[in-house]
């Protein structure tokens, strides 16, 4: 596989991954917003910097993403109780069930949607090749 086809193959990824979690309507976030979210909703009051790590984003950018849902009432930021430095973040209760509802889609319509041109038992191979990968790469240790 070169460069080029592993970015083809991201893209498609992406858009696999928007049918599932119905990120396509007029409420739809782009992925970096998408997966700040997932990440909170999943670990409520996490801190930029354990958000930062979990999503491999940048910090300025989850930073950003935090203040921005902040300011639309999306989330909130309190100060760490036993560190003034640091902030807790979380979700309103709504935001919650939602992002985790949509989060915990199975993918197996999405894929058959966006390829109508393979077999079910093609889907099945990819969606199984898919969890591999997956898994491989977060068993992989950062350095």
């Amino acid at each position: 596989m070169r460069a080029a086809e592993l970015h083809r193959l991201a893209r498609q990824l992406r858009a696999i991954a928007l049918v599932a979690t119905k990120n396509i309507g007029s409420d739809r976030v782009n992925p970096g917003e998408l997966s700040v979210l997932e990440d909170i909703a999943r670990n409520p009051g996490a801190t930029i910097a354990e958000i930062t790590h979990r999503t491999g984003l940048a910090q300025s950018l989850v930073s950003r993403i935090t203040h921005a849902m902040a300011d639309a009432e999306v989330l909130t930021i309190e100060s760490d109780a036993s560190d003034r430095r640091k902030v807790r973040i979380d979700l309103t209760p709504d935001v919650r069930a939602t992002i985790l509802d949509r989060a915990n889609n199975s993918i197996s319509e999405a894929i058959a949607n966006s390829t109508p041109m393979l077999s079910p038992g093609q889907r099945r191979d990819l969606e199984q090749h898919l969890s591999a990968a997956e898994q491989l790469l977060r068993a992989t240790p950062e350095h």
